[in-house]
């Protein structure tokens, strides 16, 4: 399952926050039916992704994330993927993961494809890393 953020229960596009989303959408990579969760960590990054894997997510798309977040979904061996700012609906998200259109952070790309957000600092501890 890829783990989406979303602003609202009803969104159909994903949202730009990662640990600050009230939502995320579960999309099946198969069939690309979805459900909506609500995000019981909302506003603690760390705990978001805990959560998430805790879901039982194999990937994610973030239009910001953190470097903690991102590090604590790479002990789980979870995909984190980039959509390189750029707004995407859910249904637009599944046929680009069918075509692999989504560039895939690793340790030669993680510092320069992460950005924790609007705010320009990360609050999820990975300040100093």
């Amino acid at each position: 399952m890829i783990a989406i953020p979303l602003d609202t229960k009803e969104s159909k596009a994903m949202s730009k926050y990662y640990g600050n989303a009230p939502f995320f959408a579960l999309l099946d990579e198969q069939s690309g039916g979805f459900e909506i969760i609500e995000n019981e960590a909302c506003g603690n990054g760390l705990d978001t992704a805990k959560f998430l894997i805790g879901k039982g997510v194999s990937a994610t798309l973030f239009y910001y994330m953190g470097e903690g977040i991102y590090r604590e979904f790479t002990k789980e061996n979870l995909k984190v993927f980039s959509c390189a700012k750029t707004i995407y609906t859910i249904d637009e998200i599944y046929e680009a993961f069918k075509t692999d259109s989504f560039t895939k952070l690793d340790e030669s790309n993680f510092k320069e494809l992460l950005d924790p957000g609007e705010s320009g600092s990360c609050s999820c501890g990975c300040e100093g890393d």
